[in-house]
């Protein structure tokens, strides 16, 4: 039985930052691909929620989030009952755990 992923209004808007970056410091092809790239390791989240691995931070991992990395990029989630619920996607190089208020 597959799990139903749900990408939460924040990380669609993580996303469409992250592709307007890429369309203006490259172009479309390359931002569609970026975000199609993204997507994909999300959509494995459905036959394999538990395939991404803890996060750097302590107190996420406390609260059961979990990370799957994309190349370039990471989807911060957390797996309720058959749900996957994906709350951020950022950039490998950023402070991305302080996207959560602790």
């Amino acid at each position: 039985m597959k799990y139903k992923v749900e990408i939460l209004p924040s990380a669609w808007e993580d996303l469409k930052e992250i592709e307007d970056y890429y369309l203006i410091e490259f172009d479309a092809e390359t931002a569609w691909k970026v975000g199609d790239s993204i997507l994909n390791a999300i959509e494995r989240l459905e036959d394999f929620p538990d395939s991404g691995s803890r996060t750097p931070d302590a107190w996420l991992n406390e609260q059961g989030y979990r990370m799957v990395v994309c190349k370039k990029h990471v989807a911060i989630y957390k797996v309720i009952d058959r749900s996957v619920f994906i709350y951020h996607i950022a950039d490998t190089q950023t402070e991305y755990t302080k996207l959560f208020w602790h």
